[in-house]
């Protein structure tokens, strides 16, 4: 396959999971009353903090909830509690500068989770332009496919890992011996 037909794989790819989202954003959503705190994926929240690469913290009402995407894992930043991986900062960089002081639309997926064992939504996030942001940083390097339960996306996170991996980008080329 051709550096052509990949991207256009991609595209058809990123395409459906824009479309997905506007299916859900506009459809009915008649189980999702049932979700913590009532966040709709009907309202844009403001995140208000980046935690790491895969956890953020939006604010809705004047209220604070953490967030954790769901379907992806990213190395770990140093803290108190846990040392650094490689590429963890990098990852955490990157989704600051996605997501940082933006808006953005949680999405839960009816097979998974509402929470994980800390507490934190489990969602996938899009921003406004119908990014999908836990797939740009599979696609990019920034974040492995990390699957604890089925969830809809579970394909298509492991293909874009697939693909990151190949081409070497990211933790891929810097990090081959730890992941």
């Amino acid at each position: 396959m051709n550096r052509r037909q990949i991207l256009k794989k991609t595209g058809l790819f990123l395409s459906a999971a824009v479309l997905f989202f506007f299916i859900g954003y506009f459809a009915p959503h008649g189980n999702f009353g049932s979700y913590s705190n009532d966040f709709s994926p009907r309202q844009s929240y403001s995140v208000v903090k980046v935690i790491d690469g895969d956890t953020i913290q939006v604010e809705r009402g004047g209220e604070r909830e953490l967030v954790r995407l769901l379907g992806i894992n990213t190395p770990e930043v140093e803290s108190s509690y846990r040392r650094q991986e490689c590429f963890g900062p990098e990852a955490s960089r990157e989704t600051k500068r996605l997501l940082e002081g933006r808006k953005v639309y949680l999405l839960p997926d009816p097979n998974a989770s509402d929470r994980d064992k800390y507490n934190r939504l489990l969602r996938y996030v899009f921003l406004p332009n119908g990014e999908f942001v836990n797939a740009e940083l599979v696609k990019n390097g920034y974040a492995f496919s990390y699957i604890l339960e089925p969830i809809q996306f579970q394909d298509f996170f492991d293909n874009l890992e697939e693909k990151a991996q190949k081409n070497k980008l990211g933790l891929w080329g810097e990090c081959r011996k730890e992941f």
